[in-house]
């Protein structure tokens, strides 16, 4: 209960690799089953079968859960098993003989549900199942089991009264104490022997640990209540009443009791080796599933320090969605991350292109502070992308960098066609960032001069006019 991802450590774990004995998270392993070969997700790092541990994962303690329990048995697949039994109690009374075959019935079909929500529950499925769910046809077969575990410990009490009735005492003690593990076991496993083998029973037990002891003695408190009820209403309603009104209490308490069993055995999902029904998340298309595989992989191996791997799903990927924002900076940061000054050199003046094509210049901008910080100002050869870069620098009031990809542009190259606007930021960049008005007046009144016609004309004019305004020196009061 409560283990978190092994990478996400603030993620509660939905899935465990028994090899690599790792947790991971729905992050970690997206989508749902259905994406995956043959509907089973494997570990990335050893490739063995992923085992599903979300419901027993996000399990509260079983002592922590009362209200659930009671709140289970009032779903309607327990009052339909509940009303039935009232029903088939009223009836008994005037069927005589036939009474007989109505109560074993009755019975059956209470036992094999209630074996049922042990089974369900345990597996992770918390809603209870439904009337229909339990006519598999294992009724009478389930009744012939418990009839038989009967026999098997009557046989016993006869052994145990030869022994003297101290040890008759001890053995029927013995008996309620592991009555709700034999249920349980025969529940989960199918099996009347291992259900009546000693030795399975105090396994089970002690896998469960001292929880299974308060397990004991709330389904003793529960199984109770209908005893008690009785005298309460007896004489307060009509007579007809009880025995419905008995067969229906009883019915209920004993499903609250099997909830109990049935969720004792999720929270100790893994040591009892109970099948897990998924607690599957939503299909992914194919596109999305595969984008999000490749950075959950990625992000696995680069913890890892399996760095070839991870740039190796990255490339893979972005061949098929070369435009996927997220993947493109994920490999860009994998570069960083490595120290790939090479790649870094070739690729990276190529990727911070790629995202302002993709109008995203603000994230080209932080990777080119990321570059900045650890390699040094990545070398980019194309004016219109170092104008961008540093647009969106000047934006985030990165004024330095900015003025440093800009600065000798037009020395660089005399023929870029958008000198002018580089001129225009130029002076932004001096006035805002560094209080420099001479400057920007300059720069401005030089885009005026030789650029007539330009499209930034009435921007510069505007700047212009304002910064002329505030050069002009404050009127002083005249005196009165």
């Amino acid at each position: 209960m409560g283990e978190s991802c092994h990478y996400h450590s603030g993620t509660d774990a939905s899935w465990h690799c028994d090899s690599c004995s790792k947790d991971y998270c729905g992050e970690c392993v997206p989508g749902s089953v259905d994406n995956y070969y043959k509907s089973t997700p494997k570990c990335i790092l050893c490739n063995n079968r992923l085992n599903n541990v979300g419901a027993s994962n996000k399990a509260r303690p079983f002592w922590q859960m009362a209200p659930y329990y009671f709140r289970y048995a009032i779903a309607a697949g327990p009052l339909t098993i509940s009303s039935i039994c009232a029903v088939a109690a009223l009836a008994i009374t005037g069927l005589g003989w036939l009474s007989i075959f109505v109560l074993v019935a009755m019975l059956a079909v209470v036992l094999r549900y209630n074996l049922l929500v042990i089974e369900t529950l345990a597996s992770g499925q918390l809603d209870a199942p439904s009337f229909g769910d339990a006519q598999d046809g294992r009724s009478a077969a389930v009744f012939a089991k418990i009839i038989g575990m009967i026999l098997v410990a009557g046989g016993g009490g006869v052994l145990m009264a030869g022994l003297g009735e101290g040890a008759v005492q001890v053995y029927s003690i013995a008996l309620s104490l592991l009555g709700p593990a034999a249920m349980i076991v025969l529940a989960l496993e199918h099996s009347m022997r291992a259900a009546v083998n000693p030795l399975k029973l105090l396994q089970f037990t002690l896998i469960i640990g001292w929880p299974y002891w308060l397990l004991w003695l709330s389904t003793t408190a529960v199984s109770a209540a209908p005893a008690l009820l009785m005298p309460v209403v007896m004489g307060k309603i009509p007579a007809w009443m009880l025995l419905p009104l008995l067969a229906f209490t009883t019915s209920y308490f004993s499903i609250v009791t099997s909830a109990m069993m049935g969720y004792i055995c999720l929270t100790r999902q893994q040591q009892l080796g109970v099948a897990s029904q998924v607690d599957d998340d939503e299909f992914l298309e194919e596109p999305e599933f595969t984008r999000r595989k490749a950075l959950a992989d990625a992000s696995i191996f680069l913890r890892e320090g399996r760095h070839d791997e991870a740039r190796k799903v990255l490339v893979t990927t972005l061949r098929q969605q070369p435009n996927d924002i997220t993947l493109n900076e994920r490999y860009y940061r994998l570069l960083l991350a490595t120290d790939d000054k090479k790649a870094l050199r070739e690729l990276g003046p190529h990727l911070l292109e790629r995202f302002v094509t993709l109008n995203q210049p603000h994230k080209a901008a932080e990777l080119y502070m990321a570059t900045l910080a650890t390699q040094g100002a990545p070398a980019i050869d194309k004016s219109l992308l170092r104008h961008q870069i540093a647009e969106a620098l000047y934006r985030q009031r990165q004024f330095k960098p900015a003025l440093a990809l800009v600065n000798n542009l037009h020395k660089e190259d005399p023929h870029y066609t958008r000198l002018d606007a580089a001129y225009l930021l130029l002076a932004k960049i001096y006035m805002d960032g560094f209080n420099r008005i001479d400057n920007s007046r300059k720069l401005l009144a030089f885009v005026q001069q030789k650029f007539p016609n330009s499209a930034v004309l009435p921007e510069v004019r505007q700047l212009d006019s304002i910064l002329a305004a505030e050069a002009k020196p404050a009127l002083r009061p005249q005196p009165a």
